[in-house]
């Protein structure tokens, strides 16, 4: 039986296993660090049985009306599950949903078949790569592009760094260059739900901070790797957009993917609705996958809304 659980009525060790025992795990949908990228603990869950598979839903509420949302900086969501959920149990969870949620815009992750759904799905697509072989060969899947950047940015005598000291001056890397733009919706609690979460990933070890500097020790680029069940994210970045010739991005991905190599894992890009940021990701021979977003409208008010400011 599924059941409508409060926040304060879930057992996080329960959770946590339910999560990260998983057919597609993540270790950022586990309790605490749902706490922290919602900033307040506010979600909620659908549970069946005895935690035999779970549904996190976060919640807002505006103008009156609640609705269901996907966190910033969580590349997975849906249901978790030991096994691939298939469409009739991906639908019982979404009519589980209570009623007095009007909207929802839920990230699926690839266990779950939404073909039953009646709600619109939008396929995004992400990206990864696959590790169990050599760099060397890895590097043989890489465009002629990439290699020709890769190739400029060594001659500009960059160096790569780990250290979670970095990590504040990567977030204002990001802040203070592609985060000025218009189509980039992060507010300041945004990244402070960022920080929040990534000092507990260190905590636990899961999480890589990695910087490139300049000779004159500039940090020019820098990327937040988070080290998951089965795969490492390639979670946040930030690059100062000021010395993007020298191509530094393409050097820290490229010298990260060396340290990875010949292991039983996947890099994941994380996917990107940006069309140069995906070029990078297959660039580097990253194989798309598609990425579920549901969104469906219980309330015509909102329908009309929508289709108002299409």
């Amino acid at each position: 039986m599924i059941r409508f659980v409060q926040h304060q009525e879930i057992d996080p060790v329960s959770w946590d296993r339910a999560v990260l025992k998983a057919a597609c795990p993540t270790v950022l949908a586990t309790y605490q660090l749902l706490d922290a990228l919602t900033g307040d603990a506010q979600w909620d869950a659908l549970v069946e049985d005895d935690y035999k598979a779970v549904l996190p839903l976060p919640y807002r509420t505006k103008a009156g009306i609640a609705y269901v949302y996907t966190p910033f900086f969580l590349p997975r969501m849906g249901i978790f599950a030991p096994q691939p959920v298939d469409s009739q149990t991906t639908l019982d969870f979404f009519n589980a949903i209570p009623g007095k949620f009007r909207q929802v815009d839920l990230l699926l992750n690839p266990g779950n078949d939404a073909t039953l759904l009646p709600s619109e799905k939008v396929e995004l697509v992400s990206h990864v790569t696959y590790l169990n072989r050599p760099y060397d060969e890895m590097a043989k899947g890489f465009s002629a592009n990439t290699r020709r950047n890769i190739k400029d940015a060594e001659k500009h005598f960059l160096t790569i760094e780990k250290n979670e000291k970095f990590l504040e001056p990567i977030i204002s890397l990001f802040k203070d260059n592609r985060g000025k733009s218009r189509s980039v919706r992060y507010k300041n609690q945004d990244y402070q739900h960022l920080a929040t979460a990534a000092k507990l990933l260190i905590k636990e070890n899961r999480l890589d901070v990695v910087g490139v500097f300049n000779p004159e020790q500039r940090l020019m680029a820098g990327a937040l790797m988070v080290r998951d069940v089965d795969r490492v994210w390639f979670w946040f970045s930030g690059r100062d957009e000021a010395v993007a010739e020298t191509k530094p991005m393409f050097f820290l991905i490229n010298e990260y993917l060396k340290t990875l190599g010949d292991s039983d894992t996947l890099f994941d890009f994380n996917g990107s609705t940006n069309a140069n940021v995906a070029r990078l990701y297959k660039g580097f021979g990253g194989l798309p996958y598609p990425v579920i977003m549901l969104t469906h409208s219980r309330s015509a008010i909102i329908r009309d809304l929508k289709k108002i400011i299409r």
